[in-house]
Formats: structure tokens, C-alpha cells, sequence
């Protein structure tokens, strides 16, 4: 869903989101629509797309350019070590999905069904991640449509790294670069992994599918308009 949701942000023609929904490009971009929250969201997405831009990183330096080959370092080259680092990074990700809940979930209204772990890691994770926001947002305005939407098509399209390792997780047989991990490291790599994507669907993509159903309707009583013309 998000890679579709982010080609129609950046194709010209937009493009289709279900088999009967295309969403043209111009929604995106059209004035008038009042989305609410918009300063907080563009904090929630810049966080996450800083937080992502480092996991990727982290894979390319530990596993090579396609997790899903096992071509770029060879077969069975991963050693405990690495692993161990992408694991860790991908609880340093979960930590700060559950410090957006607990800051921005009830602002936001989303994240039910997403349950936060009770620790005093998302206390400690709040005071990162409000030092995060205010060194990425510093000196960008907080309140422009045209900024969230360009931060949620760069979001999407880095997510992707999400889906990658998932895919390369599950496939069966296991992608060569999964099946190089230590049992006890491929199941918790599983188990993050999972978390990650029930954090897009319940967090993120809910205020997301909620914005576009605002603009759609503002984009079609605009097209009413045109052709009652």
C-alpha cells in the first residue's frame, strides 16, 4: 500500500491504490483542503524517515545491497556479529514507534491496536525523539501540505526497506542472507520486523488513508464544480 500510495505522489498520472480507486497526482497537490494536525505529522514523519534512512545503512554496510539475494557478500557470510547489530537496530526502530504512539497517538488518533511495551525505555525514548524532531525540523515550516506530502512520498518510498527484509524473511526457502542468521537472531529479526509493518498499518497509514479520503472528496466536489461549469 505504500508504494502504491507513493507513485501516486510521483508519477504524473497518479495511479491506482485499489483494482476500481486511481488517485491522480493533483490530489496530492490541490489547495483548500484543511488537514488537521499537520505540524505533528510532519514531526512523526520526518523522525521515521531519519530512523529508516539509518536502518538502511546498517543493511547495506552488514548484508550488501540486496537482502534478498544473498549475491552481494556470498552465501552464509553474515556472521553473528552482524546480525546482531541489525537486530539491535531494528529494536532501536520499534522503540521509537512506541515513543510516536505515546506522543503523538492521541493527538493523532491512531495507533489502537498497537500496543506500546511498558518500560521505561519510551520515557527514555521520549526525550530522544523530541531532540530527534527538533533537530530535523529546525527551521522548516511545520505548517506547510506541500512538506508533509513530499515527507510521506520520501517515508513510503524508504519503507520499502520494511517489505524488503520481510519478504527475504519468509520466502521460502529463507533468502540466503536470513538463512545465515542464528536461529535465535532470525526469529527476534521476525518478530521486529512484524512489529515495524503493524506500526505502519495501525499508526501511520491510518492518519494517511484518513488525510486522502478528505482530499479525494474535496478533489471530486472540485471536478463537480468544473463540469457543472
Amino acid at each position: 500500500m505504500m508504494a502504491l500510495l507513493a507513485n501516486t505522489m510521483s508519477s504524473k498520472s497518479g495511479g491506482y491504490i485499489t483494482r476500481r480507486l486511481h488517485v491522480p497526482q493533483e490530489v496530492w497537490s490541490q489547495g483548500g483542503a484543511k488537514l488537521t494536525n499537520i505540524p505533528e505529522k510532519i514531526r512523526v514523519v520526518e523522525v521515521l524517515c531519519s530512523a529508516l534512512e539509518e536502518m538502511q545503512q546498517c543493511s547495506v554496510e552488514s548484508f550488501g545491497a540486496s537482502v534478498g539475494s544473498g549475491l552481494a557478500l556470498g552465501i552464509g557470510s553474515v556472521t553473528r556479529k552482524e546480525a546482531e547489530t541489525w537486530v539491535g537496530k531494528l529494536e532501536e526502530f520499534s522503540s521509537i514507534c512506541d515513543s510516536v504512539v505515546a506522543n503523538f497517538g492521541k493527538k493523532l488518533s491512531v495507533g489502537e491496536g498497537f500496543v506500546v511495551k511498558k518500560s521505561g525505555g519510551v520515557t527514555s525514548w521520549g526525550g530522544k525523539l523530541t531532540r530527534q524532531i527538533d533537530k530535523f525540523t529546525n527551521g522548516k515550516n511545520l505548517d506547510s501540505p506541500a512538506a508533509y506530502v513530499s515527507g510521506l512520498n520520501r517515508l513510503f518510498t524508504i519503507a520499502q526497506l520494511i517489505d524488503e527484509h520481510t519478504k527475504a524473511l519468509l520466502s521460502q526457502p529463507v533468502a540466503a542472507t536470513y538463512a545465515a542468521f542464528p536461529l535465535d537472531l532470525r526469529a527476534a529479526a521476525e518478530v521486529k520486523l512484524k512489529r515495524a509493518s503493524e506500526f505502519f498499518a495501525s499508526v501511520v497509514l491510518t492518519f494517511v488513508i484518513r488525510d486522502l479520503a478528505q482530499l479525494l472528496d474535496k478533489y471530486a466536489k472540485k471536478c463537480e464544480k468544473w463540469l457543472a461549469e
